[in-house]
Order: structure tokens, then sequence, then C-alpha cells
């Protein structure tokens, strides 16, 4: 009766420790600390992206990040008017600008850091009209 009861405990801990699940919440800041793995990398940060950027002007994030160089930001957003000229990219601690210039309203593109440091994203509008750009961004 002994055995038995140790072989139906330790049957009963093997599968609690495999069918245990793991959840992420949520943040209400521009970046939150939720963490997903995809096939090739884990994603440190991801967060929604929601600005206006007005005419002729640049718009940084108020938050940076060390990155190793080889790390890559993913960009995926949309914005409006769609014929607007925007550089999307990252602004490194010594004021150089990494950059994807779009015109086609929408970008999934994804900007390797070429060295260590700090970056920062910024998204400059080259157009004389403000736009509207809602996305995601990870990091």
């Amino acid at each position: 009766m002994r055995r038995f009861s140790c072989m139906v405990l330790t049957g009963m801990a093997m599968i609690g420790c495999l069918c245990t699940s793991a959840g992420a919440v949520e943040g209400s800041d521009a970046i939150s600390g939720e963490y997903e793995q995809s096939e090739t990398a884990i994603a440190r940060a991801t967060g929604p992206l929601d600005w206006t950027i007005k005419a002729n002007s640049r718009k940084v994030m108020d938050t940076a990040f060390s990155m190793a160089a080889g790390e890559s930001v993913r960009i995926r957003a949309i914005y409006s008017p769609e014929d607007a000229s925007l550089d999307f990219g990252l602004l490194d601690s010594d004021g150089v600008y990494h950059y994807i210039n779009v015109t086609t309203g929408s970008i999934d593109k994804t900007i390797e850091v070429p060295e260590n440091g700090s970056y920062t994203l910024a998204i400059r509008n080259n157009s004389s009209n403000s736009v509207k750009v809602t996305g995601i961004v990870r990091y």
C-alpha cells in the first residue's frame, strides 16, 4: 500500500509540474514588462505605439533600453495620412539616428543594433501635416 501511494503522489507531482502555465500582465506604460518567446529570440519588452507627430518634427520615446550589438527591435505600425514620409528608427546614446524611411502608410521591419549601447525609439515626420501612428514595438 505504501509503494502504491508513493507512485500515485509521484505521478500527481509530475503532472502538476508539466501542466503549469505562465502568463503576463499588461502594464499601462508605453513599454510594458511583457515577455514573449519567438522561434529565434526572446523579446525583452513589448509595447503599444499610439503617437501623433507634428509636421516636420521628431518624437522620441521616454524610455531607453540597453542593447548589445546584434540585438534587434521590430516595429509594426500603420500611420495616416498614408502618403506621409516617416523615418522609423533608434536613437543611440551618441545622438546617431539609425532609421528606415517609409512612405507607404505601414511598416513591419526589424532594425539591428550595430553596437552595444543605450537606444531609444524615435519617429521623424518629414511631411507638412501631422501624422497619427499606431502599432507595436518589440525590443
